[in-house]
């Protein structure tokens, strides 16, 4: 990492680690571990998360843009075993969206106004699972320590807070309830 290696001039070089801001993105949204293949689910989940979605640029439009983005590199004689968008394709990808929404920058600041507006968005789905997460933990601890004696009960209806989290967590992509037989 730059940083690491030249702490000294972190401030004066800092741009140069955008593309390490748009892998650890990338990486961020990969699916099966071990694989180093964006999918179609991925790739809709992150500009879901980032809000990159609009009424100019619908998810129908995401689907075309991650086909042909992937095709493209799939056919310039990379790994033809794996399948999905790999780490090239993503870069050319989120170079697209950048200049879709930044119109009027150099292609560089496009690039990283857009890297922080995804990490600004992805802190807050953070923020909001850590809350849900520290909200469910304290509601258990809380309910099973109000059980009379004798009474203990894995039932209890959720709080508000919690329907929030669970609200919040299906609209961001991220919560998947299990189905039960």
């Amino acid at each position: 990492c730059l940083k690491q290696v030249f702490p000294k001039y972190t401030k004066q070089f800092n741009y140069l680690r955008i593309v390490e801001r748009i892998s650890a993105l990338f990486m961020r949204f990969l699916g099966v571990k071990g694989t180093m293949r964006l999918g179609p689910t991925g790739f809709r989940t992150f500009i879901r998360n980032c809000k990159l979605s609009n009424s100019n640029f619908s998810m129908a439009s995401v689907d075309i843009l991650y086909i042909d983005i992937t095709r493209r590199w799939n056919g310039l004689g990379a790994d033809q075993r794996e399948s999905g968008m790999g780490l090239q394709a993503f870069v050319e990808a989120f170079l697209y969206l950048a200049q879709r929404r930044f119109k009027s920058l150099p292609l560089h600041q496009q690039a990283e106004a857009l890297a922080d507006l995804c990490e600004s968005q992805l802190n807050g789905v953070d923020e909001k699972r850590l809350l849900c997460s520290r909200g469910v933990a304290e509601r258990r601890t809380t309910f099973t320590s109000c059980q009379p004696e004798g009474m203990q009960s894995g039932l209890s209806a959720p709080a508000p807070n919690q329907l929030q989290c669970l609200d919040a967590a299906s609209k961001s992509g991220d919560y998947r309830p299990h189905q039960s037989l």
